[in-house]
């Protein structure tokens, strides 16, 4: 669609608005979700799973020193033992019997620190929070430009007659490219994280270099010398040049 001037404006037929792309505010939600049971995981480990290996454990040390202790006290013969000795020797053999299949393994050194840092705080406290915030933040970003051509993003504005070019050098790679405005002003837009981005640079960039950019923000196709149509090989620095021919 190509703008009509009127002044120093121009003017469309409609306004572009660009918002949050949903794949990306899923991203967000699902960090969210990772982070918390990452954090839930944590806590249910150091809590609950790690107390209670520790006294399997503990337990597991007592009835076998106690067994063995009177093992060597029978075999020793110096003193025969007890019917009190004899009932517990009897109780801890049957209770070592349950770990006929396998005796518990003492929880590792590293075990506590690892569920405290990096799953409870560094997921649950830290990670599920920011990226809690994180989504809020994409989510009230917007970048608009109007049907005359004023450029608003997140909060910022820039008249039209202020735009003084736009930077296309990391649109291709990065899908980021930066309005320049008049006194140094300087506003991103970046089509990664907003939806319909791509639709407002090209219309900038299109405005400034029509030979270069199409409005959908796609380069102009420029035919080889055999005829086959074949992308414009500007560089970054052409992009940025304003349509008086300067830099801007």
């Amino acid at each position: 669609m190509t703008p009509s001037a009127s002044g120093s404006r121009y003017h469309w037929v409609m306004a572009l608005v660009a918002s949050a792309r949903p794949s990306r505010i899923a991203w967000f939600i699902g960090y969210i979700v990772l982070c918390a049971g990452f954090g839930l995981w944590g806590a249910y480990d150091y809590w609950v799973r790690i107390p209670r290996e520790e006294a399997e454990f503990a337990q597991f040390n007592e009835i076998k020193d106690a067994k063995e202790a009177l093992e060597l006290k029978a075999q020793n013969g110096s003193t025969p033992l007890t019917p009190t000795e004899i009932a517990s020797y009897e109780r801890r053999t049957a209770e070592f019997q349950r770990y006929a299949e396998g005796a518990p393994e003492p929880v590792p050194v590293y075990d506590r620190p690892l569920q405290l840092w990096v799953y409870v705080v560094g997921c649950g406290i830290l990670g599920t929070p920011y990226f809690a915030w994180s989504l809020a933040k994409l989510k009230r970003r917007r970048t608009e430009l109007t049907d005359r051509g004023d450029l608003f993003v997140d909060g910022q504005t820039l008249d039209a007659i202020d735009i003084q070019g736009i930077d296309m050098s990391r649109w291709m790679s990065k899908s980021i490219a930066t309005v320049q405005g008049r006194g140094g002003q300087r506003l991103v837009l970046d089509d990664y994280l907003l939806k319909d981005t791509q639709y407002i640079v090209g219309r900038i960039a299109h405005r400034y270099h029509p030979d270069l950019w199409k409005e959908d923000a796609t380069k102009v196709e420029v035919p080889d010398e055999d005829g086959t149509p074949a992308q414009s090989s500007a560089t970054g620095a052409e992009a940025t040049r304003g349509s008086d021919g300067s830099s801007a």
